[in-house]
């Protein structure tokens, strides 16, 4: 549903979201709200595993302190392209529960969706660590009204395919 509900507004109003969309990358504000939220996904996804496994009960007060130092050290250091790489922070972290959804499918439906995760992994990855290429990537597909709502409309597409599958494959 996220995948449909970020791309209406690029069929809608095309102008405005390509505005938004070529100033994305380097927006300190949406990354510190990106990062935010992947960094607490990754504190409870971590901190659940160090509460039920005795191998890592160890590691437990390195967690509770450590998660938000890392956070704090990345709000005041790591600001360059900060909403690309929290994307795709949270692009590997949809991507493992898409992956784990679809290996509980007895289906073999289930390869579309394995495949679509393991493409967001391979995106997550150009992401963060070409962030540059990324963004002009985004340039070049937000270059005018026609491509921002040719695009929009295949990740819509891509959004509905999945929301199907999801509904009645899986």
């Amino acid at each position: 549903m996220l995948i449909i509900a970020v791309r209406v507004p690029g069929v809608v109003a095309p102008a405005r979201y390509r505005e938004f969309m070529i100033a994305f990358p380097r927006s300190e504000f949406w990354g510190r709200i990106l990062i935010t939220i992947a960094g607490l996904i990754a504190w409870g996804v971590m901190f659940n595993v160090s509460r039920e496994s005795d191998e890592w009960k160890w590691a437990q007060p390195l967690i509770v302190v450590g998660v938000p130092v890392v956070l704090y050290c990345i709000y005041r250091y790591g600001v360059h392209y900060l909403a690309l790489r929290a994307t795709a922070a949270l692009m590997l972290l949809i991507a493992k529960q898409l992956v784990d959804a679809a290996d509980a499918s007895e289906t073999v439906l289930r390869l579309v969706a394995t495949v679509f995760g393991y493409v967001w992994v391979i995106a997550a990855i150009w992401m963060t660590a070409a962030p540059h290429h990324f963004r002009d990537l985004i340039g070049w597909v937000m270059a005018s009204d026609e491509r921002c709502r040719t695009a929009c409309t295949l990740g819509i597409c891509v959004g509905v395919v999945l929301v199907a599958l999801g509904v009645f494959a899986y």
